[in-house]
Order: C-alpha cells, then structure tokens, then sequence
C-alpha cells in the first residue's frame, strides 16, 4: 500500500481523461448517506428502540417486507429529495461528465437516485439496477451494454423496491449471488473507495479481486488508517484524512476537474432527527394529512401536519367529541398517535383545533399562506377520512369571504366558497394551492358531484392563532 494525497487522486482522474483510460469504478459506503442527513447505524438503533446491532438484527429479521419499509421508510430519505446536498450534486454532475460510469453502493436510500434526477441526466442516460429485483443473470449484459452509459447498483437492496439486505447473512446472501458477475466487470477496472471502511467480507473479496487483478484500488477515509487487509497490496493508494469525508471529497473532484464552479465547499451538516419540510410533490402533500379517530379508533375527521410551529390542524367543531383527556388519537402512514391538545381558537364556530405533533411523527408538513386566494384558482383537497379519502380537486369559485348557513349551527361568517364535492370526513381537511401550501380547511361540503359546493375556513382567519398555539 502507498499513501497518497487527494491531489494526487484528482491527477490521476484528470490523466485517465488525456490518456483516453476508463475512469475508476465507485464502490460508495453509507458514510455518503450519514454525510447527507441520513443517520449512522447507532442512530437507526436508537430509531428502532434497540440496543445494538445484535438488538437490531434480532429485531429485524423477521419482519415481513411491508414492515420494514413502514420502519425504516422516514429514517432513510430526506423529506427533501429537490434540495440535494453539493456532495451528490458533485457526484451526479461527475457523472454526467463521464468521470464515473458505474458505481456499486451498499446503501439504501434514494439520495444518488435523486442526484442523478437533477443532473443534466436523462432517464436514457442512466440505469439503477436493484439486486434482488434484476436477476442475476441479466446483470452482466447490462454492465457490459453500452447504453444507458452510467450504472448504478444498489447492492444491499432498495428502500422503495422493499428488497433489502438488514441482517449479516442477508447481505452476504445478496453480495454473494452477484459476486462472480460483479468481479467479472471489475476486470482490468480500477476502484475507488469511498464512505466505507470494507468490514463486510463479501465486499472485501470485490476489493482484493481488483488488487489481485493489477488494478489501482483508491482506498479513502477520515481516518488516518486504512484496514490491515489492504496494506499488503502493491496497487492500493490509501488518501487519508478529514478532506476524505464524502461531501468534501467529491466538491474538490468536480471543483478541480471543472464541471463545477469553484465556489466554497461545504461540509454536510451534522445530522440530526429527520427534519420536518414543506412538501414539494403531491405525494409529500398527502403524506402530511392524518386522520383524527374517535373514541372507537375510527377516522372521523381530518388533519395536517404544519411545518412551522410544528403543530396539528384541524377543524374543532367534529374533532372536539374525540377528545380524551386533553389527547386526540390520530392515525398517519399507517401508524397511530396520540396528541396533546394545545389550544382551540374559540373565537370561530368552525375555529381550528391545535395539537401537540407527537416527537416521533416523522412525515412531511405543509406550509401555511395567509394571504387570500383569487376566484378560479385551482385547490387540492387531502382528505383522511371518511367514506372518500385522497385527493378531491376544485376550484374557488368565490375568494371573498361570506356568511353561510350551515346546519345544525345557522349562519357562519367568513367561508369560502370552492367548487369541490367532499363527503363527510373531509372535516379539518387541507386545501393547498399549486404549490401545495395550505389556504385554509374544509368545514362544510356537498357530497353530490353534480353540485360540487364546499366551504373552507381560510388561513387568513386563524394563522395568527397558530403561531401563538405553543406558547399557551
């Protein structure tokens, strides 16, 4: 082994340019992932209420499929897949400038998935092949194919595929059944290591079959050692040192190889829980809709989650009769809470109800915009409970505010009117503008598709109320 400079690792990429060499295959550990926000194994323990690994693999192995994504599906993505960290924009952008064409990752979260979606990319261009789901057999061919030019295989498994690798025997029986078809494209191949320290034997044996075969093997780490197995192989170059960290390492490759401007490079911030974040897609927006239960554990009506202050909404008038001492069962991505009740704005019949957002209630949350909405705007309508749950769209059909008589109340000031059939249930439900911010909730709606009129109560009315919700 021979210790090595990052200089001295961008050189030698910038050489194989020139020379007309292939670029080095990326074997990419979970220190890529623990760097962008997703937790380290000790944080996945304390996740999962285990703990060690042994706690958690005992706990793990014999969970069904659905189980495990309903577990582990918070803990491994970011609730931010359009803001992607300099690192992956780097590696993704690297890639679209032919410095990599396949990369081997044990990880098995969306992050690289979603890099290579904002990069100058197209689906024709790259192919993420999923062990376990694309047989075996066909691996080599795709390896070897030509087009799409850039691969990417997600060894352990994948997160949205619901085919992963948790426990020891899993991934050596994962790594083990492509093993041949992998050493077979590794051939005359140089590797670069990155965000793994190679504890897993299978990977190990991927590693040593390049240094046998001749081939470089760039073996990067913060630390300031590399493992004892590599150190008697003539061909490794071992870069040390905190400059090796994943989202560092790869800014100063795309930075120095010039398909990135030289701005300041950023180290990832250090993660934390799961951050809460307005939802970009419609998926993100449903995901922050729960529903409320009543004393029998029944949706009875519906609420969304608030990004900031982090809190509940939800219509008072249904929710009040599933109030038990001070606490509102919910139910969200198929698991269910109980949250504290902070406060109700009494100052409205169809006031919101405001809840305490339990600690471990890790979905996306909406954003609220009090400003008022213009007539023939479009509106979304998530909807929890109730006989017609998902997603209702409409329109405004009225932005000024009026008074509407609703039974059993009378007159109600201050409504909406939309142009959006509801059926009972959609109570507290969030109508979001194309942006998916919320502008108010449902409070009153027809059921008939063929006089679709429903009622909101607008942000306007109690977006006040719900900033000061926590400090009561």
């Amino acid at each position: 082994m021979i210790e090595r400079k990052l200089d001295d690792l961008i050189s030698d990429i910038k050489q194989r340019r020139t020379a007309g060499d292939r670029p080095p295959v990326l074997l990419l550990g979970a220190g890529a992932s623990v760097e962008s926000g997703i937790g380290a194994m000790k944080d996945l323990f304390s996740f999962a209420k285990c703990d060690d690994f042994a706690h958690f693999v005992t706990y793990i192995a014999p969970m069904t499929t659905a189980e495990r994504f309903r577990l582990l599906s918070q803990f491994l993505q970011t609730q931010k897949p359009a803001q992607v960290t300099k690192g992956y924009q780097a590696l993704a952008t690297l890639c679209a400038e032919a410095y990599f064409d396949l990369v081997l990752t044990l990880n098995l979260d969306p992050l690289l998935d979603d890099a290579l979606a904002n990069a100058r990319l197209w689906r024709k261009d790259y192919l993420v092949i999923v062990n376990g789901v694309h047989r075996p057999d066909r691996l080599a061919p795709l390896l070897s194919a030509q087009s799409p030019r850039v691969k990417i295989v997600k060894m352990h498994g994948d997160l949205f595929h619901r085919y992963m690798a948790w426990t020891p025997d899993e991934m050596d029986t994962y790594v083990m059944e492509i093993s041949d078809r992998l050493k077979g494209a590794l051939y005359g191949r140089d590797l670069l290591v990155v965000g793994t320290s190679l504890r897993d034997e299978r990977i190990r044996e991927l590693t040593l079959s390049v240094a046998e075969n001749g081939g470089a093997v760039w073996y990067t780490t913060i630390g300031d050692d590399a493992p004892d197995f590599l150190k008697a192989q003539p061909t490794v170059r071992a870069v040390l040192g905190e400059e090796c960290g994943f989202e560092h390492l790869f800014q100063r490759l795309a930075v120095d190889l010039g398909v990135m401007q030289p701005e300041v490079i950023e180290a990832a911030p250090a993660f934390s829980a799961p951050e809460v974040a307005p939802s970009p897609t419609m998926d993100d927006f449903m995901s922050a809709v729960v529903s409320v239960l009543d004393k029998n554990g029944t949706p009875a009506s519906t609420g969304f989650l608030v990004a900031k202050p982090r809190i509940i909404v939800t219509d008072a008038y249904p929710t009040r009769q599933c109030i038990v001492d001070g606490r509102v069962k919910i139910s969200a991505g198929g698991r269910k809470f109980e949250a504290e009740v902070l406060n109700e704005d009494v100052a409205y019949d169809f006031g919101p109800l405001f809840l305490k957002a339990p600690s471990d209630l890790n979905i996306p949350a909406l954003h609220v915009d009090a400003n008022p909405l213009l007539d023939e705007d479009v509106i979304w309508v998530g909807v929890a409970a109730g006989e017609k749950t998902g997603i209702a769209t409409g329109k405004v059909v009225s932005a000024a505010e009026s008074k509407v008589n609703i039974n059993p109340i009378g007159p109600v000031p201050y409504l909406v009117e939309l142009e959006v059939a509801v059926a009972q249930g959609a109570s507290g439900a969030p109508v979001v503008d194309r942006a998916f911010v919320v502008r108010g909730f449902i409070v009153a709606g027809s059921t008939d598709p063929n006089n679709p009129v429903s009622y909101m109560f607008p942000a306007s009315r109690w977006a006040k109320s719900l900033k000061a919700a926590l400090k009561k």
